[in-house]
């Protein structure tokens, strides 16, 4: 059924409204059901993209009708992508049944009819879907068949209408193999890091810029590199913070609203539109994030803690100097810091008797190690990590023996 547009149309989706006269409400425009609309060929052609030179794939289309008088509407655009050219059932990644699943709905969502489709994402989507375990599995080349689809999206992101199709293009392509993806970090950033607040700068790692590491208690999606990353340490009342993705810029946040269930007893909803996350009470807290859910949970950490006043990597790279490769501490405003970063080089692999691991005060009284490289949970007095040649950022946290050797 038609509904009047300039009352519906605006409460639903925000968008601009054609003015008219009250006692002329015949010619208001009317929403319409659109039944198809056009994809247009990519400049591409019948050139071969390599998807593992090539950062996106550019892709355009039409814009359905929404109306009788063409009034302007802005529909949310998803592109869909099929290796064998149908569309019949849905690939998804979660499911245990994706028997027959022939196409998979790509993440990025767009409000204009022009696109570029990240490289990368397709390839993470065709390796997910179609159950490459080895480089032999992988074709020299590969048509990926792509549609969009059109809808009218109200404030919480629900479909106020039915979704559209447009008609396919076929792109050839150059796949590849994804080697297991590592996990990869989000940082807090706010006013509770003591040596640079709220300072959000692509150099300030372990300065303005906190990481939350991966745990070998989590499991990781080996294409995405997604799950759950956390941070353990003692935060004080009155200070706020939120997380960003790429050091440097502020366009991937979490914030409050990430918040999965807070605890008013432990946290607030601060400063207005940013939504920083507000501590209530001095303590220790573990805060995990879902970085493929993109939620956050905020806990109080009940164990006893230790403090040090120094950090080191003594191993086969310095003769196993217990304060050699001393560490700097990331700071917080307490003053309290559990959380150490190092630069890390070495030309060799280690040895098959040797390796690398963490010592505190310059002794072998506390020291951490394991046998996972590069990132795993260390234990008191544990085996060596077997570390590989390679120039490394090294991130160590005291409190739960999480660490990342993430490489330059």
């Amino acid at each position: 059924m038609k509904k009047i547009f300039s009352f519906v149309l605006m409460l639903l989706s925000g968008f601009v409204v054609l003015t008219s006269c009250s006692d002329d409400n015949e010619s208001n425009p009317t929403l319409v059901q659109p039944s198809q609309f056009s994809m247009f060929q990519p400049a591409v052609g019948d050139a071969v993209v390599d998807l593992s030179k090539s950062s996106a794939i550019t892709l355009s289309w039409s814009i359905p009708n929404y109306t009788d008088f063409g009034a302007p509407v802005v529909p949310t655009y998803i592109v869909q992508m099929s290796p064998v050219g149908s569309f019949t059932k849905k690939f998804d990644a979660d499911s245990q049944d994706n028997e027959g699943a022939d196409f998979v709905t790509l993440e990025q969502t767009f409000n204009t009819p022009t696109a570029d489709i990240n490289c990368e994402l397709i390839n993470q989507a065709l390796q997910q879907m179609l159950g490459w375990t080895d480089y032999a599995d992988v074709p020299a080349t590969l048509d990926i068949t792509l549609r969009a689809i059109a809808s009218i999206r109200d404030a919480s992101s629900r479909d106020y209408n039915e979704i559209v199709s447009s008609n396919t293009v076929t792109v050839k392509t150059a796949p590849y193999y994804i080697l297991k993806r590592d996990p990869f970090c989000w940082y807090m950033v706010g006013n509770n890091i003591g040596s640079a607040s709220w300072s959000n700068d692509a150099a300030g790692v372990g300065l303005g810029l906190i990481p939350l590491l991966p745990s070998t208690d989590e499991t990781y999606d080996e294409a995405t590199g997604t799950g759950v990353i956390s941070y353990t340490g003692y935060l004080p009342a009155g200070t706020q913070f939120k997380f960003i993705l790429n050091p440097g810029s502020w366009d991937d946040q979490l914030n409050y609203t990430n918040v999965k269930n807070p605890d008013a007893n432990l946290i607030s909803d601060e400063d207005g539109d940013n939504h920083n996350i507000g501590i209530k009470a001095d303590g220790y807290y573990t805060i995990k994030i879902d970085t493929k859910a993109k939620t956050v949970i905020v806990e109080a950490y009940e164990k006893n803690v230790k403090t040090f006043a120094s950090m080191a990597m003594p191993g086969s790279h310095n003769g196993w100097d217990a304060s050699g490769t001393p560490m700097t501490a990331c700071e917080t405003l307490s003053g309290e810091s559990h959380v150490w970063m190092a630069q890390f080089d070495v030309d060799a692999d280690a040895p098959a008797d040797g390796g690398v691991k963490f010592a505190a005060n310059g002794a072998w009284d506390d020291n951490w190690g394991s046998a996972a490289f590069p990132w795993g949970n260390g234990n008191g007095g544990g085996a060596n990590i077997p570390y590989t040649a390679g120039s490394y950022t090294v991130i160590f946290n005291d409190i739960t023996g999480q660490y990342f050797f993430i490489a330059n």
